[in-house]
Order: C-alpha cells, then sequence, then structure tokens
C-alpha cells in the first residue's frame, strides 16, 4: 500500500509540473501581449485560442487513448503488441497532424470568421493562427510522446521536456515582443520553441535503460486504433470543450460588452487553462497506474490510486476557490499592463465567480481520465460530453439573458455540479445492475 501511495504522488506530481510547463505558453503570450501590445492584442490571442485547445486536444487523444493501449498490454507481458500500439499511434497522430495543418493553412479566413474575429482583430489574429498551426505537427506529436513515456514509467523526463519547452517559450516571447517589437507573430514563433525543445529532451527516453518502448514495423490493427480512438476521445472532449466554451463565451460577451469584454473574459479563460492543466496532470498521473494495475487485475489498487485522485483534485479546487475569492484583483493586475478601468471592473468578478467552478472541475477530470484509464472509454466520453457540449451553451444561454455577464462567470459552475450528478448517476446505475 505504501509503495501505491508513493508511485501515486511521484507519477501526479511530475504530470500536474508537465502540464503546467505545457500551458505557461499560453500563459507567458498573454503576460506579455497584455503588457507589450495592449487590451486589443489580449483580444485576438483570445480569438485563437479555441484553436489551441483542438490541437492540444488531437494530441492527448492519440496519447492517452493509444498509451492506455500500451500500459494495459505491457502489463500483461505481450511486448510486441504494447510496441505496436506505440507505433501505429505516432504514425496515424502524424497524418492527421500534417491534415490538420493544411486544412488550417487554406482556411484561414473562414476559420477565423468562425471563431468571431472582428474586422479590428482580424491581423492580428491571423498572424498568431498561421504560425502556430503550420506546426501543428510538433504540437501533436509531443502529446503523444509524453503521454507514452509517462506510461513507460519516466514521469520525470516527460516533465522536464515540458517544463523546458515552456521556460524557452517565456524567453522567446520576452526577446520577441520586447525588444524586437514583433507583437503576436513573435508570441506565435515564440510558442513553436516550446514542443520543439519538448520533443528533443523526450527522445532521450531512448537511452533510458529500463525503458520499454521502441519503434517497430508496423502492423495496421484497425480494432486497435478505434480502441486508440474511443479511450482517447474523452481526453480530446476536455480539450474541445474548453476550445467549445472559449468560443460560446467569445460570442456571448462579444456581444454583451464588445472587444473589452472579450478581453477581461481573456484573463478568466487563461487562468481557467491553468487550473485545467493541473486537473489534467491529475488525470493523466492517476491513469498509467490504474492502467497498469487494472491490465493485473488488482482491484484494491486500482480503487487506491482512484481515492488518492479524487483527494487531491478536492484540495487543490478548493485552493483555486479561495484564491478566486481572496485574490482577484491580484489576477485581474498581472494581466491588466494598461491599467485599464474598464477591464479591471469586468474582470474582477468574473474571477471570483468563475473560480467556484474549480471545487468539481477536478472530480470530474479525474473520473474522465480514471474510466478511460480501465478500458471503459464510452462512459469517459459521455461524461466529457455532458461537461463539454450538452449542458455548456443551455447554461450560459439561459444565464447569460437573465443575470447578463454575472451568468457567463456562473455558467461553468452550473455545468460542473450537472456532470458531477451525471457521474453520480452512471455510477450509481452500474451499482444497482450488479446487485440485481
Amino acid at each position: 500500500m505504501l509503495m501505491i501511495h508513493r508511485e501515486f504522488y511521484q507519477f501526479v506530481t511530475f504530470s500536474i509540473m508537465s502540464m503546467v510547463g505545457q500551458s505557461l505558453f499560453i500563459l507567458a503570450d498573454t503576460f506579455f501581449i497584455a503588457n507589450g501590445v495592449g487590451t486589443q492584442g489580449l483580444a485576438a490571442l483570445n480569438i485563437v485560442l479555441p484553436v489551441v485547445n483542438i490541437i492540444n486536444g488531437l494530441g492527448w487523444m492519440f496519447g492517452v487513448g493509444g498509451a492506455t493501449q500500451f500500459a494495459i498490454t505491457k502489463s500483461q507481458g505481450k511486448m510486441e503488441k504494447a510496441n505496436n500500439h506505440f507505433t501505429q499511434t505516432i504514425v496515424f497522430a502524424g497524418v492527421i497532424a500534417v491534415f490538420f495543418t493544411v486544412l488550417s493553412q487554406f482556411f484561414v479566413v473562414d476559420i477565423l470568421g468562425f471563431l468571431g474575429v472582428t474586422p479590428t482583430l482580424f491581423e492580428m489574429s491571423r498572424s498568431y493562427f498561421m504560425i502556430l498551426t503550420l506546426f501543428t505537427p510538433l504540437f501533436i506529436l509531443n502529446n503523444v510522446f509524453i503521454t507514452f513515456i509517462r506510461n513507460d514509467f519516466n514521469p520525470r523526463l516527460a516533465m522536464i521536456g515540458m517544463i523546458l519547452g515552456g521556460i524557452i517559450n517565456i524567453i522567446f516571447d520576452y526577446i520577441f515582443i520586447y525588444p524586437m517589437g514583433m507583437g503576436l507573430t513573435g508570441a506565435a514563433i515564440a510558442t513553436v520553441f516550446s514542443p520543439a525543445v519538448s520533443l528533443m529532451i523526450c527522445s532521450f527516453h531512448f537511452k533510458y535503460s529500463r525503458r520499454t518502448l521502441a519503434f517497430q514495423p508496423i502492423r495496421l490493427r484497425f480494432g486497435s486504433i478505434l480502441a486508440t480512438l474511443r479511450n482517447g476521445f474523452s481526453s480530446f472532449l476536455n480539450e474541445f470543450s474548453s476550445a467549445f466554451v472559449m468560443l460560446i463565451f467569445n460570442l456571448i460577451v462579444l456581444d454583451l460588452a464588445g472587444d473589452i469584454g472579450v478581453s477581461a473574459y481573456s484573463i478568466v479563460a487563461n487562468m481557467n487553462i491553468i487550473a485545467v492543466a493541473i486537473f489534467t496532470g491529475i488525470g493523466q498521473g492517476v491513469q498509467p497506474l490504474v492502467s497498469a494495475y487494472h491490465g493485473k487485475d488488482n482491484r484494491e489498487a486500482v480503487n487506491t490510486v482512484l481515492r488518492l485522485g479524487l483527494r487531491t483534485a478536492l484540495i487543490i479546487g478548493g485552493l483555486f476557490v479561495a484564491i478566486g475569492l481572496f485574490l482577484p484583483d491580484l489576477i485581474v493586475a498581472i494581466f491588466n499592463g494598461d491599467g485599464n478601468i474598464e477591464l479591471a471592473k469586468l474582470a474582477t468578478p468574473g474571477v471570483r465567480l468563475y473560480f467556484t467552478s474549480f471545487l468539481f472541475t477536478g472530480v470530474n477530470f479525474t473520473m474522465i481520465f480514471y474510466l478511460a484509464a480501465i478500458n471503459e472509454g464510452k462512459k469517459s466520453m459521455v461524461i466529457s460530453a455532458l461537461r463539454g457540449l450538452v449542458f455548456v451553451y443551455p447554461a450560459v444561454a439561459l444565464l447569460s439573458r437573465s443575470l447578463g455577464l454575472t451568468g457567463v462567470w456562473l455558467a461553468m459552475t452550473v455545468v460542473e455540479i450537472l456532470t458531477l450528478i451525471g457521474i453520480l448517476m452512471i455510477f450509481w446505475n452500474e451499482r444497482r445492475k450488479r446487485v440485481v
């Protein structure tokens, strides 16, 4: 039992730090753009952020889905089959990444129009979007490699890769935005360095003495690809839901408060990225252990890891709520380099109210990753869909209509509570079936 606790805290700590390292590139872009470009730059960045979520979601879909198959098969001693999952996932993810890049470059005007870009923000949004999507394969393959390395029991290297990538991005953000005055173009170029450095660091895993991960001649198994997509799709939905929420919120806030409202929401959205990164880190730390113990049919160990994950998510969620309640002015001030009074007036209550949702987000994320880790991809997918698609628009539309911006800030709290109720109903139904 002590070993399980030690493994849990090692994996979760490294995973959280990895995800924070990845989210640093968005946070750094937001900080330097807010202070070096201004509120319009902040709004332009926020228009493109849903695309970042989708790119990350594709990476985590292939990574978590393929690595779950790898971990379960590896724990059963079937190494050739496990490594075929790895090779097949890398190839398939690479093909999808290139396809995404081509579509993005050809349909940039249509995509930005769909995302709600205004004429005043178009050029800044376009420059960031074009550079970011050109290097989509780097972002997707980095997420895939990170997840497989973690499942090959080398979470420390995954963490180092992600954090160093984030640090390099921060350095180049400063250089390109301040001394060189390159604005959002410079921010986008700096961002590309993050996955490039991370991939380079992660390649050292193949010199790791205890690694089992290896490339091999691919044997295409469509059943395996479908299982990868099924188990990983909830991870994609988690990221896609963030993109969907951002899109819906951008459009509604734009209608309620204009560009300055979108800038205010950008502050809230970027803090949400940090919170979601930490909760994703908990889920990704739980996943390799749950998959390994599930493959060995060790139910007691699986339940222990799940309990530890839920407890950690609740504690961190409570800390976020406290920060939102007591330090909203400080958070807004960090991203309000112009000292814009109207921006602060809109964003401060947004931080305070939106942060209440984080008490439930971590629990929901942990359950989503847990279900995927035990090959319950459909249930994991249902919960992700409830959280990210089914409940979001009705909640934000109804609440914004009755409460204005206050309703927008409260919408995600309502969504997370409804999702948690959905999770409890799914597990209650399963328990009732077993009794019957």
